[in-house]
């Protein structure tokens, strides 16, 4: 067999594999990275380093400088002032969980900001006596939002940021995910503050008591821990925006993961802790399998397949439209992370085609992962949303059509062309 055919064979396994609840995704990302080398797809020596590379190094310290935030109580401090200033009400606290989940993400994990959060909104939501399900979809939307916001904002950034660098291209700065990110999330935000109230269901959930106590521990005053870990978040993004040839985005994250611990913000077993293993190893493994698609040929083979259903005077802007959709398509029913890293190579290879930069077929697979937010399955903070706000699969879908697919496909139809190509 060919390697075209070999990698069509991988590549298949590893979507199905995607597609199964019962197959963990990093064992999944591990079991492509394995084949790419086992067929000699890819240099069996240097498969791995895929897992060590400088995306890899950038995530893992912005995880510990968050893990830091976190056991400073900066992170419960800043969520609880984020959630405060907004005013009672329902719609104001509807507000509150969108703009405090859409800030927390953009610096920690999504995971870590709904841990972070829900308690907090549990303890307001008994105390103003609001339901649960007028408040967690928001919380989620919120989240989701701040993924797109910086480059450490989300896997499936640093995952594209990555596969575009093995591809010979720059990865993304800091911010550039912005560009896309944030006009989605005020779009959508506008959505969520005026329509709200008529796409949340009215059923009366009541809050988890039990996690409503733990925002009783959540520091009030601002401590000398805190300061501390402010001042790195702070000081790491700054070096981050600047993005200087002797001061790369990963080393500043490895300077503030190494300033955290040393300033005792957290110690060596916390900082383990910290680190999404899962994250860094989808990541690691998805950039492996997109380097084998690329060098097998199959990346070409596709690309030429979808110029041929298209036609070869399509207009760049349609194929990115393409690449979009496919991968909001996709990424309801896997992991997202795995949806734009499938996707992004096939992306470049359009590009190659048309004989353009791939940054806009790249930002659109990035982009079209996050409506993860139509079935139950798209993301696994979705499951926990569910579960917050005792939705139904038939809300779900309702609240992802009216506040993330329609406004954010119009705004990537307009955005993404007029940044990227």
């Amino acid at each position: 067999m060919t390697p075209t055919v070999i990698a069509t064979i991988i590549l298949i396994a590893t979507v199905i594999m995607f597609f199964s609840p019962k197959i963990p995704t990093t064992a999944t990302a591990l079991v492509g990275t394995i084949a790419m080398a086992a067929f000699g797809i890819l240099p069996a020596k240097s498969v791995f380093n895929y897992y060590s590379s400088t995306t890899c190094v950038l995530m893992i310290g912005m995880m510990i400088i968050g893990g830091g935030m976190m056991e400073t109580g900066f992170a419960g401090w800043l969520g609880n002032k984020l959630v405060g200033m907004t005013g009672k009400g329902e719609k104001n606290l509807r507000l509150a969980a969108v703009l405090s989940g859409w800030f927390m993400s953009s610096v920690a994990s999504g995971s870590a900001s709904m841990m972070i959060l829900y308690p907090i909104l549990c303890s307001i939501c008994i105390a103003s006596q609001v339901s649960m399900s007028r408040i967690m979809f928001p919380m989620f939307a919120g989240i989701g939002f701040g993924s797109l916001m910086t480059v450490a904002g989300s896997g499936m950034c640093g995952a594209t940021s990555a596969i575009l660098q093995e591809a010979g291209f720059r990865g993304w700065s800091f911010f550039e995910p912005a560009w896309i990110g944030f006009p989605m999330a005020l779009a959508s935000t506008l959505v969520i503050y005026f329509f709200g109230d008529k796409l949340l269901p009215k059923t009366m959930v009541l809050p988890d008591a039990a996690e409503a106590e733990k925002a009783k521990n959540i520091p009030t005053k601002f401590t000398g821990r805190m300061t501390v870990s402010a001042v790195i978040l702070v000081m790491t993004i700054i070096g981050m925006v600047i993005n200087a040839d002797i001061l790369p985005m990963y080393l500043c994250a490895a300077i503030g993961a190494v300033a955290s611990v040393l300033t005792g913000c957290l110690n060596q077993k916390q900082m383990f802790r910290s680190i999404s293993w899962n994250t860094i190893f989808m990541i690691g493994g998805m950039t492996a399998v997109a380097k084998g698609v690329e060098a097998s040929g199959l990346g070409a083979v596709i690309a030429d397949g979808i110029m041929t259903l298209v036609g070869n005077n399509a207009s760049p802007v349609l194929l990115v439209g393409i690449v979009y959709l496919v991968t909001g398509l996709i990424t309801q029913f896997m992991s997202n992370n795995a949806a734009a890293s499938i996707m992004a190579p096939i992306g470049i290879a359009l590009a190659a085609n048309l004989g353009v930069e791939p940054y806009a077929f790249v930002m659109a697979a990035l982009g079209g992962s996050l409506i993860a937010m139509l079935t139950p399955i798209a993301t696994p903070i979705m499951a926990f949303a569910m579960e917050g706000g005792r939705y139904t699969p038939k809300e779900v879908f309702k609240w992802g059509l009216c506040t993330a697919l329609i406004p954010n496909v119009i705004i990537a139809f307009v955005v993404i062309p007029l940044i990227w190509l």
